[in-house]
């Protein structure tokens, strides 16, 4: 089942909210771990200020020529990093002696000087150096010009693990910030893309359709309401390609349907100009059944058309139904008679219905002729009608040869006949049925056909028991 597009927002909403709240969090614990780790370790601030006193020492030196008065120095630096847990800080010459040294006054007594004998100047990069006691020794160059000419050790409670808590704070915002960026940016291109990409298919195919291509279908896509339209589309298409076939079909019929008289009127008329044909009575009268012929089939078009634009102007009163199959079985009695066929009503006591009885009527003679035509000599046609709830029931079938299941869905197209030759002596221009479905549609009812190859066939329709149409 494919899902709505609902259901695929909101999964795309509650992923976003969920890695939202989970970056939030992740963003709080890494601020709470770098608070707790502050409270031993040392800070950023504390190093800048360091190397700032590194600085001033350095300058102290080249004023002084040796490092007389560094002990207020030395003060200045315990109290300004007494926060950052500095337990004691010493001032080392070239060669790595002991200056002096100070102890902070929250610490333990200063260590003694042999402590920071051990302990290598240091190069350009401060290095901190951890101690079983759980103290960090830092030292920090102090130069003079490009030599170094002593160092500020520095010694704090905590370990060297994380000397630069804000900057990996500040990195660790920056890199889940942009980890989680990323994944919401690729998780709003792959739920857009569910989307988009279906319907840039079908804008793509409704242009192909605007430029003639009829014969265009599109994918249906994974989301469900996607999949739907393009469904739809699809049948748009397969209708406006059928009715484009239609279309066609109907320029060569009604060509063909024409073609046939006109020759045959051009021919006699020819060869009476010709003296082929002398002008008697018989040659005119052959001539005018082709023009009648000629007349009906343009009245069977114009017909057409009109039912097939909701234009067929109804004439609507009270009818009988068994007045209806009578009057139908008395205009064909003389047909079937030649042909030997028996013509039969089976009518109910069925109330009078609203409708027009000369397009029912025509509705019935063409469904009658239809019949006589398919059945044998000594087969029977029966003209039935009963009443429904909402309905009246008509019913011609017959005992014929019945209709072909791959005919059946298509008798009531215009023009189309089962024998694809299309003979005259198979039937008529292939109009009648679908006069009849039109006007039965424009009654309000429906029409439809049963039959089994060699079975006969039923064809029945319906009509409300009043109708508004007009």
């Amino acid at each position: 089942m494919r899902p709505r597009i609902f259901s695929l927002m909101l999964t795309a909403f509650t992923l976003v909210i969920v890695l939202g709240v989970g970056g939030m969090l992740l963003l709080f614990w890494l601020a709470g771990q770098n608070d707790r780790r502050s409270q031993v370790e040392w800070g950023p601030r504390p190093e800048v200020l360091a190397r700032a006193e590194a600085r001033r020492l350095a300058r102290l030196y080249q004023r002084n020529g040796a490092w007389t008065g560094v002990d207020l120095r030395l003060r200045a630096i315990e109290r300004e990093l007494r926060a950052a847990n500095l337990q004691s800080v010493a001032l080392l010459d070239a060669q790595g002696r002991v200056v002096t040294t100070r102890a902070s006054v929250l610490s333990e007594p200063p260590p003694a000087q042999p402590a920071f004998s051990g302990i290598a100047l240091p190069g350009e990069v401060p290095l901190p150096v951890g101690r079983d006691d759980g103290l960090t020794v830092r030292s920090v160059p102090i130069l003079l010009g490009r030599e170094q000419i002593g160092a500020l050790v520095l010694v704090y409670s905590g370990t060297p693990g994380s000397q630069q808590g804000a900057g990996t704070l500040a990195r660790g915002i920056l890199g889940a910030g942009l980890a989680l960026a990323t994944i919401l940016i690729a998780l709003a291109a792959f739920f857009s893309s569910r989307i988009s990409t279906p319907l840039r298919q079908l804008d793509a195919a409704a242009r192909s359709m605007a430029a003639g291509n009829l014969q265009v279908r599109v994918q249906p896509g994974l989301v469900r309401e996607v999949a739907d339209l393009a469904r739809s589309f699809n049948q748009m298409a397969d209708t406006l390609e059928d009715a484009d076939r239609q279309r066609r079909q109907l320029t060569a019929d009604v060509a063909h349907e024409l073609r046939t008289p006109l020759s045959i009127i051009k021919g006699c008329l020819e060869g009476i100009q010709d003296g082929v044909y002398r002008p008697e009575a018989e040659q005119i009268a052959g001539l005018l059944d082709k023009v009648e012929l000629l007349e009906r089939l343009v009245e069977d078009l114009r017909l057409l058309a009109l039912a097939e634009a909701g234009q067929l102007a109804l004439h609507l009163e009270p009818v009988n139904p068994a007045r209806l199959l009578d009057d139908a079985r008395s205009s064909f009695a003389h047909q079937a008679e030649e042909r030997q066929i028996d013509v039969r009503v089976e009518a109910e006591a069925v109330p009078e219905l609203t409708a027009d009885p000369q397009r029912i009527a025509q509705v019935l003679g063409n469904l009658i002729n239809n019949a006589l035509r398919h059945t044998p000599p000594g087969g029977v046609v029966t003209l039935a009608v009963r009443a429904n709830p909402s309905e009246v029931l008509f019913e011609v079938r017959d005992t014929g040869t019945g209709i072909a299941p791959e005919d059946l869905p298509r008798i009531f197209d215009r023009f189309y006949r089962a024998d694809p030759s299309r003979t005259r002596s198979s039937g008529g221009a292939g109009l009648g049925l679908a006069i009849a479905r039109r006007i039965v549609e424009a009654h309000g009812g429906r029409i439809w056909a049963e039959s089994m190859p060699g079975q006969g066939a039923k064809v029945r329709f319906t009509l409300p028991w009043y109708n508004t149409c007009v």
